[in-house]
């Protein structure tokens, strides 16, 4: 039987190829896997990408206006997209050689290491590498 699981999300940016070269600096096994364009998404044409692999992806398309609101701050929203990762250095090291900043590291665990990172337009993303496979122990919330 098939379990439930996050197929994607989507977002809107005002420059899709910055988020894109983000992603595929992260994660060089991402690519665009499919594309178009709208001519008409509620009254303005759209280019639309999805990023990521055969199980699952983001959807990014253009159309946006601004950056996103500031993860520090209250807001309705998405505050940032987990993306499980086999070596978060290695992340690490692929963005910094693609010119991005790290914001902040996640908190100190036995058995997961994260990171996070904006993207060009205030989205934050984190990175997350697991050292169990056990269920129990990738997610224990009590250390």
């Amino acid at each position: 039987m098939m379990k439930s699981y996050v197929e994607h999300a989507n977002m809107s940016v005002v420059d899709a190829q910055k988020t894109i070269h983000f992603l595929t600096s992260a994660i060089p096994e991402w690519r665009v896997r499919g594309g178009g364009k709208l001519d008409n998404w509620f009254g303005r044409a759209i280019e639309w990408f999805h990023v990521g692999d055969e199980q699952s992806y983001i959807a990014i398309s253009t159309g946006g206006e601004g950056n996103a609101a500031n993860w520090t701050t209250a807001f309705t929203g998405v505050k940032h997209i987990g993306i499980v990762v086999p070596n978060v250095d290695a992340v690490v090291e692929r963005l910094a050689l693609a010119g991005y900043a790290l914001d902040h590291w996640g908190g100190d665990h036995p058995h997961r290491k994260s990171v996070y990172y904006l993207e060009d337009h205030g989205f934050q993303f984190e990175f997350v590498e697991y050292f169990s496979q056990e269920s129990d122990l990738k997610n224990d919330y009590t250390l």
